[in-house]
């Protein structure tokens, strides 16, 4: 075939030659024929099998801006139990390229190269960085299904090169697309085996349910992700569009989570408190989702003789606290609410339980008696108050004869007075202790708090040295 279009082109430059000879152009226009009748076989060779695509997109070195681009959400799904599904798309908010053979050089703006680079610019291993923001994209009490990865690949080299494994590692370092290079590559860790991949331009996809499920809650902070592809030391690379292309094929974080259809707040409440407690004392709390989230935590507030509400629980899933440190005679007042996964909060109402705090055993005292009686019968009386404030529940009422032992008169009683009658002639002294209604109990300090002489029986007797109280007292006569 070869020689016999050669025999054509031959024959038709002698014809031009003829022509052009008879017209006075000779041999140089059959040469410009010629070239043109030849280039478009030339167009026909392929390139060398390492060269990119014609774009300057994909060169070393250049400086570019991402453009500024926004999630995409995709309509809501909502299944018949009420269980609503939603995909939303990020566009990367940072990605680079670090290369070993230029350990202090940033290529934050290029395209995204990753492998190793054995030809031309001579760069080494190279590692991929991308981060996402999550911010305010995942609503509180959502579930990841599923979340990937998306990286479209440009070209490859060599174009026919064999598949390239990748290693995926999740950043825990801080970095920034604008300086960060081999020298500075940030800590990394949780290395696993990514997927393989080989040398058609599609876009390319790596699951990261659990690193998403995990940026969004909270358990480790979002620093992003290492891809790390082979990096033998020959030329084995595959490159990506990064953040700054101008096209659709910009790097992307596909998650699809979903939520319980639930727009009713829980019904938290404080439970019922003694009227008195202790020093310390435990609070509980109780309620339920109206809604099918479920509750997600509680919050509970106090306040202190009807003052200011004060924060005391805050975000606990616990349902009981101990309420340390109160004090005395002051009046304890506590509200709860509950917030549920799908975010809806419970207003704070009023008081849902109250209780004042009694530390301190009340006090009593006997009533003054007269120093000396010549009847066998006197009326005794005693009074009380009680510091803490849950009241007087009982009194014990002990009495002693001439300075002896102490004996039990009134036991558990509640009257304030009793008549006392003396069996025989002689110096009586009382005490008095009450017990409240918390059963804080006063102690008895065997101390006489009043005292009589009881002379009923003639002939009166003098006072004696032993009983100084009443030493100014004279015999009846």
């Amino acid at each position: 075939m070869k020689g016999m279009t050669c025999v054509r082109i031959r024959s038709q430059i002698r014809s031009w030659y003829r022509m052009a000879s008879h017209c006075g152009l000779g041999l140089c226009m059959a040469l410009l024929w010629l070239a043109s009748a030849s280039q478009p076989l030339a167009a026909q060779t392929p390139p060398p099998p390492n060269s990119p695509p014609a774009s300057t997109e994909f060169q070393r070195g250049l400086q570019r801006v991402a453009p500024t681009r926004e999630p995409v959400v995709s309509p809501l799904q909502a299944s018949a139990t009420g269980v609503v599904t939603t995909v939303v798309e990020l566009p990367a908010s940072a990605d680079s390229y670090i290369a070993t053979n230029r350990p202090n050089q940033n290529f934050g703006t290029e395209s995204l190269f990753l492998g190793y680079n054995n030809n031309g610019d001579q760069l080494g291993a190279e590692r991929l960085l991308i981060r996402f923001d999550l911010a305010n994209t995942i609503p509180a009490g959502a579930t990841i299904q599923d979340a990937r990865l998306q990286l479209h690949l440009a070209f490859s080299t060599p174009i026919t090169d064999t598949p390239m494994s990748t290693t995926l590692r999740r950043i825990t370092g801080a970095w920034n697309e604008a300086n960060v290079t081999w020298n500075s590559e940030p800590a990394a860790t949780d290395s696993r085996a990514g997927i393989t991949i080989g040398n058609a331009t599609n876009t390319y996809e790596w699951a990261l349910t659990d690193w998403v499920t995990g940026w969004v809650s909270g358990t480790f902070n979002n620093q992003g992700l290492e891809l790390i592809g082979d990096e033998q030391a020959q030329q084995h690379e595959r490159v990506f569009y990064a953040r700054e292309t101008t096209t659709d094929f910009f790097p992307r974080l596909i998650i699809s989570y979903t939520m319980v259809a639930d727009t009713e707040p829980p019904i938290v409440t404080v439970d019922p408190l003694p009227a008195f407690v202790a020093r310390s004392f435990t609070v509980a709390w109780h309620g339920a989702d109206r809604g099918s989230s479920g509750l997600d935590h509680y919050d509970v507030q106090y306040r202190v003789d009807g003052g200011n509400w004060i924060d005391w629980q805050t975000k606990v899933t616990t349902n009981n606290a101990e309420f340390p440190n109160s004090q005395n005679g002051r009046r304890y007042d506590f509200r709860a609410r509950g917030v549920d996964k799908a975010g809806n909060e419970e207003a704070f109402g009023n008081p849902e339980a109250t209780t004042t705090v009694d530390t301190q055993p009340p006090t009593a005292q006997i009533s003054a008696l007269p120093l000396i009686t010549h009847t066998n019968t006197i009326s005794t009386a005693w009074t009380s108050s009680d510091n803490g404030g849950s009241g007087v529940q009982y009194y014990d009422v002990q009495y002693r004869v001439n300075g002896g032992p102490w004996q039990l008169w009134q036991q558990q009683t509640t009257a304030t007075s009793v008549r006392f009658m003396a069996p025989d002639d002689a110096l009586y002294e009382f005490e008095v202790r009450a017990v409240d209604n918390r059963g804080l109990v006063e102690e008895f300090t065997n101390q006489p708090e009043a005292n009589v002489l009881i002379d009923a029986v003639a002939p009166f007797v003098e006072p004696v040295a032993w009983l100084p109280e009443i030493s100014t007292v004279t015999t009846t006569q």
